[in-house]
């Protein structure tokens, strides 16, 4: 007898942030999409119910055909603890258990409307995250970190995994822990839109951390790692506003207002909380280790997406080997609750998931009729990867839009901005002529996975930008023994790829291997045949605010605004029309601004 066809579309983003979803038919991963490639609001929180759509359309599927619909929260535990401001106990996570839908959530009236008759069931966040980068890593089991703003009701979560085995050893409770430290941070220098943390990651290497003192006057912690502020903050703004005076006074350092330059307490403050931060990681991953003797370790949850904590985690070796998810924050939620569903429903054995590179999203589509009059004809005996090559060498900017949408926050070649990283000037060129940003942002190194160890101390994959490496010393220009300002630590050559190397000499790697990325792969290759070096800049293909470009619409209206050189489309090469004058740009850009 044929058994009934399973169809289990995930949701996340219940927690107001990042809704998403994914779509397992069969116990095979179809497809997953984040609502905020459609909506074109970044960090979108609605209900995900173009993500939904996409990922449907994608396996030729109708609403009616789903079977099972997997929530990425226990809605009654968040609920109880949003009223009370107290942590769930034993009663009310059993009921959690037993009545996961009698707590309804912020989703579940909308998405009974869409999928009438699937079965509705809630997951555990933190459980979310872990399942979600267990089933897609290499181990057979693991020891588990879960590091978060918030979940439910808890910040932090410690256990192991395995095909037969999910148990949680370690809950730290409350929101006002280690992710909401760098948020509160990350709000108190200034940077006012959501989702800023990885920028104070990126500035941190500018800076000493010589306000370590003053910033642990405000929480406790203990050897295991078991952070808390002393005060409480909720993730709301006016919770954040109503702290930031409690900051000062502790700290005695002033908080910075948006507009102000950045100067250099505000650098040194940056590097200080990175500096609290890794050392609260290495703490629970060392205390996770002696209590479960595991040899590999997950790290995941939102903190997680700190590849500088995660590179170092790995190359501190409190476990042999370490698997950062690359969608272990909230973007991946969703298809973690599913895969959570999935291992709950089937017999305890191993099973794993082909994430297929996390290309899992929808085409580009039609090409906008705008766009033909600029098309480029390849040269005679040319192909599109060799020619894009020989462009990249000669210092021009590349954007692309090519096959499934990639998944999570970063770019990894389907719809990405690639540059030449040995042209001088083209870290501040990129930053602030064509992503409107901050021009100390670094840029991640994409590099052929077999030269890595020839250019950086570690060799390990990295296939999702998902850890940092350091240049190899003998690479490294002599630093001078002081810098007056940023702008000269920025504007040093410190390597012969200086666009890609921070200024620490760290970079955040993305490994590029012909299994995992074979378009992105031919790019590289063709450029390391014309150049000598392996190494592409890779970057997402958006500006400030705005979400990663997903159509080839979307994608041509972001290149005439800004002051990329060529784009491909599909299979077709476009040039910048160059019709925009720079206000026209900044117009255009503000509309990103007013909604991040």
């Amino acid at each position: 007898m044929t058994p009934p066809r399973s169809v289990v579309v995930g949701i996340g983003g219940l927690l107001g942030h990042d809704a998403n979803a994914a779509l397992i038919v069969d116990g095979r991963l179809i497809a997953s999409s984040q609502e905020e490639r459609h909506s074109r609001i970044k960090h979108d929180g609605s209900f995900p119910s173009r993500a939904i759509a996409d990922c449907l359309h994608l396996a030729g599927l109708s609403s009616r055909d789903v079977t099972d619909v997997v929530f990425a929260e226990k809605a009654l535990q968040s609920r109880f603890f949003d009223l009370t401001g107290r942590p769930g106990n034993a009663l009310s996570r059993t009921l959690g258990c037993l009545l996961p839908e009698a707590s309804g959530s912020l989703y579940l009236q909308k998405a009974r409307a869409l999928l009438p008759t699937a079965r509705f069931h809630h997951a555990w966040h933190h459980l979310s995250h872990v399942a979600g980068a267990f089933h897609t890593s290499p181990f057979e089991r693991a020891a588990f970190l879960c590091i978060d703003g918030k979940g439910e009701d808890y910040s932090a979560s410690a256990g192991v995994i395995g095909p037969d085995r999910l148990e949680m050893l370690w809950e730290q409770p409350y929101e006002n822990g280690l992710g909401m430290f760098y948020t509160l941070i990350t709000y108190y220098l200034g940077f006012l839109s959501f989702g800023s943390e990885y920028k104070v990651m990126g500035l941190a290497p500018y800076g000493t951390p010589r306000y370590v003192a003053e910033l642990a006057r405000l929480f406790t912690t203990d050897e295991q790692g078991g952070f808390r502020l002393h005060r409480e903050v909720r993730f709301n703004w006016a919770s954040l506003v109503d702290a930031l005076p409690w900051i000062a006074a502790t700290t005695g350092l002033p908080a910075r207002e948006a507009s102000t330059p950045l100067d250099q307490v505000h650098i040194d403050l940056a590097c200080s909380l990175q500096r609290i931060f890794e050392d609260e990681v290495f703490k629970m991953a060392r205390f996770l280790r002696a209590q479960t003797g595991e040899e590999n370790i997950l790290f995941c949850g939102g903190c997680a997406q700190n590849c500088v904590a995660a590179g170092k985690l790995r190359s501190l070796q409190i476990f042999s080997s370490v698997f950062n998810s690359p969608v272990g924050g909230d973007m991946g939620s969703a298809l973690g609750a599913a895969l959570l569903f999935e291992r709950q429903r089937r017999p305890p054995a191993p099973f794993k998931i082909d994430a297929r590179g996390f290309y899992l999203g929808g085409e580009p589509g039609p090409i906008p009729p705008a766009a033909q009059p600029y098309r480029v004809s390849l040269p005679r005996g040319s192909d599109l990867h060799t020619y894009i090559a020989s462009q990249l060498a000669t210092g021009k900017i590349v954007a692309v839009v090519r096959g499934g949408m990639e998944l999570g926050a970063r770019a990894l070649g389907a719809r990405s901005i690639f540059a030449d990283p040995r042209a001088p000037g083209m870290q501040s060129r990129l930053n602030l002529a064509v992503k409107f940003r901050e021009s100390f942002r670094p840029f991640a190194p994409a590099i052929l996975a077999s030269h890595v160890g020839e250019w950086f101390d570690s060799s390990a994959e990295s296939d999702y930008m998902n850890y940092t490496a350091y240049l190899r010393p003998e690479l490294r220009a002599p630093l001078p023994a002081h810098f007056t300002n940023l702008r000269e630590r920025l504007d040093f050559p410190r390597c012969s790829i200086p666009s890609v190397i921070h200024v620490d000499f760290s970079a955040r790697l993305q490994t590029i291997r012909p299994d995992v990325h074979p378009d992105f792969h031919r790019f590289i290759t063709a450029f390391y045949a014309l150049t000598g070096v392996p190494i592409l800049i890779n970057t997402s293909f958006n500006v400030a605010g705005q979400p990663i470009v997903r159509t080839a619409a979307e994608g041509w209206d972001c290149f005439v605004n800004t002051d990329i050189d060529l784009l491909v489309l599909n299979d077709e090469i476009f040039r910048n029309p160059q019709e925009k004058t720079r206000e026209q740009k900044l117009a255009w850009l503000d509309q990103f601004a007013r909604s991040a």
